[in-house]
């Protein structure tokens, strides 16, 4: 079974945030930042240069404690830690199929539901595979990035496809409620059949299919908003300091 060590991941910094290393502890540190400015402090696996090459695949497990500097809804923008293949730019135009396997977290200033019934914001565990057939070929095809994207900004057309996007692409999600300011122990089980999340030793989802190719792994705070019913990214102020530690075993 694969592992995810602390000394193999490099520090990724954007517009002051920094990584704190102690042992087998890192804390992601976010300053103070205004909304038309993008913060991020995060630990990573993979280059950001195009085209991205991803090392990490199933069976491999993942487990962690982390604690954060804020209750959720104070927390603010994006957090979270797990696998994803990064297909986004930062002004969140699509480049690849979207696939991720991990635990997300996201401010009430979002409202980022990919499965059906599910909250907005709050903590999630979250599955989803898009790297399907159709739609693989429609994003290597030539201009197709580009004309997906510029239509995808168009009022009637972003809630159209917000709502085909939830039942085409099968994401699987389940909301997590906790105290982000204690110590939790987290646990993810990424095998080629199934994904298998825990939070304190109880299971909080299991999901089949979850993505088999290989994928990078991420660990963040930033200031990101987003919203699966307004096409792009945009940044949300946070006025004190805040981070998320992540301690492994």
């Amino acid at each position: 079974m694969n592992t995810i060590r602390l000394e193999d991941l490099k520090d990724h910094l954007v517009g002051g945030g920094r990584v704190e290393r102690a042992g087998n502890r890192a804390r992601l540190v976010l300053p103070p930042t205004s909304s038309q400015t993008y913060a991020d402090a995060q630990l990573d696996n993979y280059p950001h240069a195009l085209p991205r090459v991803f090392i990490s695949h199933p069976p491999l497990r993942l487990c962690v404690r982390v604690r954060c500097s804020h209750p959720a809804g104070r927390l603010k923008g994006t957090a979270g830690f797990g696998f994803w293949n990064h297909p986004f730019t930062r002004g969140g135009d699509v480049i690849a199929p979207p696939q991720h396997v991990w635990f997300f977290y996201n401010s009430p200033e979002s409202d980022l539901a990919l499965a059906p019934g599910m909250p907005g914001w709050g903590l999630k565990a979250s599955v989803l595979n898009a790297s399907r057939p159709g739609i693989t070929r429609l994003l290597q095809a030539r201009g197709a990035q580009t004309l997906a994207n510029a239509v995808l900004r168009l009022p009637l057309v972003r809630e159209v496809a917000a709502g085909f996007a939830k039942h085409a692409l099968r994401a699987r999600e389940a909301p997590i409620s906790l105290d982000l300011t204690e110590w939790h122990a987290f646990e993810l089980d990424w095998r080629p059949d199934a994904a298998r999340f825990s939070v304190d030793g109880i299971e909080v989802l299991r999901a089949a299919h979850p993505p088999s190719e290989p994928l990078g792994f991420v660990a963040w705070i930033d200031n990101y908003r987003a919203s699966t019913r307004r096409h792009g990214f945009a940044f949300v102020e946070t006025t004190e300091v805040q981070w998320v530690e992540l301690e492994w075993e």
